[in-house]
C-alpha cells in the first residue's frame, strides 16, 4: 500500500512522462492522415489538445512532488525537446505550446508539503488521465482496424500504430495500479516493465531503419542491429517471467543495451535538428523516442547517469 507521498510522487512522473507522450502520439495521427480523413486528422488533433490540458494540470501540481529521479533521467524533456518542438512547428504549421516545455525544463524536486487536498488533486488527475487515454485508445484500435482491412490510408506504419496502442494500454494499467495504491515497482511489476520496453525498443530501432533516407545505410544497418538485440532480450526477459533464466543477467544486458540505443537516438536527435542526417523523421519523434529510453533507463535504475 502506497503511502500519500509515494501515490503523489508516483503519479506525477507518471503523469509528466506519459502524458507528453499521448499528447504526440495524437500529433503523429494528425499528421499521417490524407486530405480524405481530415475528420480524422482533427479528432487527432483534439485528442492533442485535451492531452496538453492534462500535461498542463499535471505540470502545475509537479513543482515539489515531482521525484529527483525523473527530472535527473531526462524523460520529461531533453535539451533537444524545446528545439524539436520549433522545427515541428515550422514543417507543420501545427501549433505546439512550447511554453510548457520550458515551464518542466524549471521544475523542482519534492519538497511540497503533503495534503489531502494535494492527494486529491493527483488521484482526479489520474483518472482524467485514464479515462483520456481510453477515448485515444479506442481511436487507435479503430484506425488499427481500418488500416489493416484496407479501409483508410494513413502515412503511419500499422506496426506503429500497433506500438502506441499497446503504450497507451501500459499507461492506463500503471494508472489503475496508482488509483488504487498499488506499488509499480515491486520486482515482478519491473520484470514485467522490462518485457514491455524492450519490445518497445525493438520496435524503435526497426521504425528508425525504415524512416531513414535509402542512403544512410551506415544508421540504418545500426538500427536494424539494435532491433535485433532488443528482440533477443525481449524474448529473454519473457522466458525470466516464467522462471527459465536468471532475470539478473538479462538485465544487465537490457541496460547496455539500452545505454547504446539512447547514444545513438541523442545522436539522431541532434542529427536531424542539425540537418545532417537525411530522413523522414519529424524531429519532434526524434525527441520523442530518446525520451522514451531515458525513461526505460530510469526504470532499469540509471536515472540521469550519462
Amino acid at each position: 500500500m502506497l503511502s500519500d507521498r509515494e501515490f503523489i510522487t508516483m503519479s506525477i512522473d507518471l503523469n509528466l512522462f506519459f502524458l507528453r507522450i499521448m499528447k504526440e502520439h495524437s500529433l503523429f495521427l494528425q499528421l499521417g492522415f490524407t486530405p480524405k480523413d481530415s475528420a480524422s486528422g482533427e479528432e487527432a488533433a483534439a485528442f492533442k489538445t485535451g492531452f496538453e490540458n492534462l500535461l498542463i494540470q499535471a505540470t502545475n501540481l509537479a513543482n515539489g512532488n515531482v521525484s529527483r529521479a525523473a527530472v535527473d533521467s531526462q524523460q520529461i524533456t531533453t535539451p533537444y525537446t524545446l528545439e524539436a518542438e520549433r522545427l515541428t512547428y515550422f514543417y507543420t504549421g501545427v501549433p505546439i505550446n512550447t511554453s510548457l516545455t520550458q515551464q518542466e525544463a524549471m521544475l523542482n524536486p519534492y519538497d511540497r508539503p503533503i495534503s489531502a487536498e494535494m492527494v486529491q488533486a493527483v488521484e482526479m488527475l489520474d483518472r482524467r488521465a485514464y479515462q483520456l487515454t481510453a477515448a485515444l485508445a479506442k481511436f487507435k484500435e479503430e484506425l488499427l482496424t481500418n488500416v489493416r482491412s484496407c479501409k483508410m490510408f494513413t502515412m503511419n506504419y500499422p506496426l506503429l500504430i500497433e506500438h502506441i496502442l499497446r503504450e497507451a494500454h501500459f499507461f492506463m494499467d500503471m494508472l489503475v495500479a496508482l488509483v488504487h495504491r498499488n506499488d509499480i515497482t515491486t520486482q515482478e511489476g519491473l520484470i514485467d516493465q522490462e518485457v514491455f520496453w524492450n519490445r518497445i525498443m525493438a520496435e524503435h530501432s526497426k521504425f528508425i531503419a525504415g524512416l531513414l533516407d535509402p542512403s544512410e545505410e551506415a544508421l540504418i544497418d545500426a538500427a536494424r542491429n539494435f532491433g535485433k538485440q532488443f528482440d533477443a532480450l525481449t524474448t529473454q526477459a519473457t522466458q525470466a517471467t516464467r522462471q527459465t533464466m536468471d532475470i539478473a543477467n538479462v538485465t544487465a544486458q537490457s541496460l547496455e543495451e539500452t545505454k547504446k540505443l539512447r547514444d545513438f537516438k541523442a545522436a539522431g536527435a541532434s542529427g536531424i535538428l542539425e540537418c545532417k542526417i537525411e530522413s523522414i523523421i519529424i524531429p519532434l519523434l526524434a525527441d520523442h523516442v530518446l525520451r522514451e529510453a531515458n525513461h526505460y533507463l530510469c526504470v532499469l535504475g540509471v536515472c540521469g547517469n550519462r
